[in-house]
């Protein structure tokens, strides 16, 4: 059962009404089977793809294809595009507030800031099933109530999705620190997340 992954991945959906109108996930690897290193998915609403900005495209479309494309974020949005060499202007992730500022080679600017913790809790997901391969993945979630996103000088005018109360709230506004995800033998029966 090999790690091949360990590192952050704060993300958020915005919604306006009940419609989605925005998704972003930032991904840190402390330490991957493909190096070390940071990548940017961001969609808003009416973009034809899911915008994938990186500093290195290998890291980038590793984790793209791996673990992004299958998570249930993106159930009904386009396919993730090719990736766009990017400078990171700006990168904090802590456990209670992650920001980025990017800009991609192409004129292509994201810049996302999830904050104002509500929860922190052990995240586990047992024999997680992304594609032809089944995962166990540990992590640290903090549900936070605020997230913002703007995408080339536009601000997606939409907030996270907050439900329940009392011990277990949840928020489509998130910050994963201590993240590891290990890949479990082909033969490994899927679970559903623990």
């Amino acid at each position: 059962m090999p790690v091949e992954f360990i590192g952050a991945n704060p993300g958020a959906t915005l919604f306006r009404a009940e419609s989605r109108a925005g998704f972003v996930s930032l991904w840190e690897a402390e330490w991957s089977v493909r190096g070390p290193g940071v990548a940017v998915l961001a969609w808003v609403d009416g973009d034809e793809a899911v915008r994938l900005l990186t500093p290195d495209r290998e890291l980038g479309s590793w984790l793209a294809e791996t673990f992004t494309r299958h998570f249930p974020e993106l159930d009904g949005l386009p396919e993730i595009a090719e990736p766009v060499d990017c400078d990171v202007l700006d990168w904090q992730i802590g456990h209670d507030s992650a920001r980025a500022r990017v800009l991609g080679s192409d004129g292509s600017s994201v810049i996302a800031a999830i904050s104002k913790p509500m929860q922190s809790r052990p995240g586990l997901a047992l024999r997680w099933r992304l594609g032809a391969a089944s995962w166990t993945l540990t992590n640290l979630l903090t549900f936070c109530t605020d997230a913002t996103l703007e995408v080339d000088g536009a601000r997606v005018l939409a907030r996270p999705e907050i439900n329940g109360d009392g011990e277990q709230p949840h928020s489509s506004a998130f910050i994963a620190t201590h993240e590891t995800w290990t890949r479990l033998p082909d033969d490994t029966p899927a679970d559903t997340l623990g």
